[in-house]
């Protein structure tokens, strides 16, 4: 918890201020003072939220009290999913078995690697050679996925294809040893021994317009109330930088905001604090026009997200990306310490969301207090 808040404050310094700085259009000083003020007297802890959403800016009025400080959700999230297995949801081979077995589409795993050695999902050592044909011989459009088995956040990625017998990465043919030190000492592979290689995901080619080169995910995150039910707190498109095979925000990439009920945009792509932190408008940088825009498969999405829910129980708040094929959603994975953060903003604060009311029925005089201050 300490080393998260040392994080947190570090990012507060020098990300989220810098934009604070460079931000036109803010309330008095008085006025910030007084608010940062009450919401802490509100909720009782620092009340970063106000500078991670712009909260200081003059368009917002009461709706800042609608804003949860992050770690009061993190502190929620991880106190109802407290009877579960983090392993379900980490290892990547669990977690698609798992999925599979419920009837849902996911991901297809193809091999096992560790240091020099590569194994079929049998188990069975298979040679480089051996390894490369197989790949060739499948004739994936996309080519294949390299990823480490647990974790990653964008790290340690690659996108290889197999053509004559040859591997390549970007271009580069790629011998037993070069492969090896691709994938074990650069973009951060030396933090994982274990790694998977997997099918490249197909994107439906409305998704592919917003950018071709990353596989375009909806992060959507569920919570599971006392009685069972499956809530939507949020959801969003994420897009990957312009040639990233990754559509992690944390590299670059841009958020937007999916009204739950329609899966229509709500906002412009939103970066991160280190990428500038701003909303961009769809014309401008894909050339989507969002108001005749609907994302695909819609409807089919929700009930895949809230089916792979009750599938992973006792899990019951989780952030879950899924991509959108030709052939309908598919579960990628699902994150068990995601970024609340930027949902929090894309969906105007999550107040009235099922894990923000989690938190304050935990907190009656709290509760009575926010929802005045509301009034």
């Amino acid at each position: 918890m300490i080393v998260k808040n040392y994080r947190r404050f570090k990012r507060m310094l020098t990300e989220d201020f810098r934009v604070y700085l460079g931000a036109r259009d803010k309330k008095p000083l008085p006025r910030q003072v007084f608010e940062i003020y009450r919401l802490h007297k509100l909720y009782g802890y620092l009340p970063y939220q106000y500078l991670k959403h712009s909260l200081y800016l003059k368009k917002y009025g009461k709706e800042i009290y609608r804003y949860l400080p992050t770690e009061l959700l993190h502190v929620t999230r991880d106190r109802v999913n407290s009877a579960a297995d983090l392993a379900l949801v980490d290892d990547k081979l669990l977690f698609e078995e798992r999925i599979r077995a419920a009837g849902l589409r996911t991901t297809n795993t193809l091999f096992q690697l560790q240091r020099q050695a590569i194994s079929d999902m049998a188990g069975k050592r298979v040679t480089y050679v051996d390894f490369v044909a197989t790949i060739e011989a499948l004739e994936l459009p996309d080519g294949v996925i390299i990823k480490p088995l647990s974790g990653g956040s964008g790290s340690a990625v690659f996108k290889l294809r197999a053509t004559d017998g040859v591997l390549y990465y970007k271009g580069q043919a790629l011998g037993e040893a070069d492969f090896d030190t691709l994938i074990f000492t650069t973009n951060n592979g030396f933090y994982w021994t274990d790694f998977i290689v997997q099918e490249t995901i197909s994107q439906h080619p409305d998704v592919a317009r917003f950018n071709p080169t990353s596989v375009n995910t909806v992060r959507i995150d569920t919570f599971i109330d006392e009685a069972g039910r499956v809530h939507f707190n949020a959801a969003a498109l994420k897009v990957g930088s312009p040639g990233s095979i990754t559509d992690n925000s944390s590299t670059g990439g841009y958020m937007i905001a999916i009204d739950l009920e329609t899966g229509r945009f709500l906002t412009g792509a939103k970066t991160e604090a280190r990428f500038g932190g701003k909303y961009h408008d769809l014309r401008t940088v894909f050339g989507i026009e969002p108001s005749t825009f609907t994302m695909p498969f819609w409807q089919a999405l929700r009930e895949t997200a809230s089916r792979a829910a009750e599938t992973v129980a006792p899990f019951r708040s989780l952030g879950w990306d899924i991509a959108i094929t030709p052939a309908g959603p598919l579960v990628v994975e699902a994150n068990s310490d995601y970024g609340i953060d930027v949902l929090q903003e894309l969906a105007g604060g999550y107040v009235d969301k099922a894990l923000g009311r989690s938190y304050l029925d935990r907190h009656p005089a709290r509760k009575e207090r926010i929802l005045e201050a509301l009034q």
